[in-house]
């Protein structure tokens, strides 16, 4: 009877010992990839589309008002990245991959960057702090 209760302990330790690897490793990989920016909520996530928005207007008036300047390739990769943007889900939609899509839109951001010789590139920073 010793035996079998020393064993059940044995069994007992090494569960305990696999549950706190595993919530040490699951802690290691979110600090890391917090560090690293793959781990996202959905205002940085936001923060991004809208900065590729915003290039895209600014890109897009400036075609407008100096005809001819930019690439055609390059307008209309804007034309499809802005139609990315417009159609990106703005509510929680559990059948959209919406880091997916936002890898497709940073994609085609760099397609344009290259095309008009650029370097723009969004570079994820926190939020300026308010003071007084």
């Amino acid at each position: 009877m010793p035996e079998i209760l020393e064993r059940s302990q044995d069994l007992e330790s090494l569960c305990y010992l696999e549950t706190m690897f595993e919530e040490h490793g699951f802690d290691d990989g979110y600090r890391d990839g917090e560090k690293s920016g793959e781990l996202e909520g959905p205002y940085e996530l936001g923060r991004e589309i809208g900065f590729y928005s915003g290039c895209i207007d600014t890109w897009g008036e400036l075609a407008t008002r100096h005809p001819g300047k930019i690439n055609p390739r390059a307008l209309r990769h804007m034309d499809t990245l802005r139609t990315m943007i417009a159609d990106f889900p703005t509510t929680n939609n559990p059948d959209a991959d919406m880091y997916a899509l936002r890898d497709k839109m940073k994609n085609k951001m760099r397609v344009i960057t290259s095309l008009l010789n650029v370097q723009q590139k969004y570079i994820m920073t926190e939020a300026p702090k308010m003071t007084y």
